[in-house]
């Protein structure tokens, strides 16, 4: 007789597997941002004014939009993670029956 538990059980492996890979690109997503946060800080702080040419301005301006990009990209992440976590939890005591 075949288990009827079989799907949810196969499903909430996949729902933890998606989780660990989501909590794994969230890392990186988190690594990447905090480093163009300082390549951003030392372009704008550690080149003068005079010294900065317009390109170099615009790819200032650039650092920081890819940032803050990145931030959002990590909170999304973060309710990814968060709406799987839930998801594992609901089927978790369904594996245990």
């Amino acid at each position: 007789m075949p288990n009827p538990k079989a799907p949810e059980s196969g499903s909430t492996r996949a729902v933890e597997r998606a989780l660990d890979e989501s909590k794994q690109v969230k890392k990186a997503v988190e690594e990447a941002a905090d480093e163009l946060a300082l390549v951003h800080v030392v372009l704008d702080k550690g080149i003068s004014q005079d010294a900065r040419s317009d390109d170099l301005d615009r790819a200032i301006a650039q650092t920081d939009q890819i940032e803050k990009k990145l931030s959002k990209s990590v909170d999304l992440l973060e309710k990814v993670a968060e709406a799987l976590e839930t998801q594992a939890s609901k089927e978790a005591p369904s594996r245990a029956s």
